[in-house]
């Protein structure tokens, strides 16, 4: 129908290597597939900045950036975000966030990131996490120029610097 989701992207993020002239369309709008069937494999998320994996399936670049597992087979675009090196650990925790909302029937689903607080085992979706303010990023070290990390509400309220 050519309107799109209107969903906003900083551009290094979302991986436009060159700004087009006229409208431009996110990954899922241009893609036309019908919005019921795409859903994020990290999290119960429908909606946001959205690109393919290598599967086939979709992802949020943000849970892509947050879970240190994942991968993009060309970081320039930022495409296709690469899933095979999670661990199935990732898939077998349980978002706390979800379950103190309530919506325990997602709790369960998609890969969950763990607070960053050495020692602490909350797990959380990074949707979740980022609907909550609980996402960082912290000065990384060697080649890494930025470590991406999240806590639990807990440890961010604990945290001296800001985020």
């Amino acid at each position: 129908d050519g309107h799109g989701c209107n969903v906003a992207v900083h551009q290094a993020c979302y991986g436009i290597v060159q700004v087009p002239t006229g409208p431009w369309f996110c990954r899922k709008c241009e893609s036309q597939e019908r919005a019921a069937r795409v859903k994020c494999e990290l999290c119960p998320h429908k909606d946001g900045a959205l690109k393919r994996t290598d599967g086939g399936g979709w992802a949020h670049v943000v849970c892509a950036l947050y879970i240190p597992e994942v991968q993009f087979a060309n970081v320039s675009t930022m495409e296709p975000i690469v899933l095979q090196s999670v661990p199935h650990d990732r898939y077998n925790k349980t978002c706390y966030i979800c379950e103190d909302q309530g919506r325990e029937s997602k709790a369960a689903s998609g890969a969950c990131m763990t607070c960053n607080k050495h020692g602490c085992r909350q797990a959380f979706h990074v949707t979740c996490a980022q609907f909550a303010g609980l996402l960082c990023e912290e000065e990384g070290n060697g080649a890494d120029n930025v470590q991406y990390c999240g806590y639990c509400k807990y440890h961010f309220s604990k945290l001296v610097r800001t985020c």
